[in-house]
């Protein structure tokens, strides 16, 4: 049995659409981690000013 190269073309389209998915998905968890570790140092480095004008 043949696989004709139709098929072939649409099974690669859909394996690269499957893997770039997955990729994206990734992507928006670890950017999402990043805010939250962005924001946390932000908080810090605010008190550490506010801290320094108290005085």
């Amino acid at each position: 049995m043949e696989i004709t190269a139709d098929m072939l073309t649409l099974a690669a389209i859909v394996g690269i659409w499957a893997f770039l998915w997955k990729i994206s998905g990734d992507m928006r968890k670890e950017i999402g981690e990043l805010r939250e570790r962005m924001a946390r140092l932000e908080g810090l480095f605010e008190g550490f000013t506010n801290q320094e004008k108290g005085k």
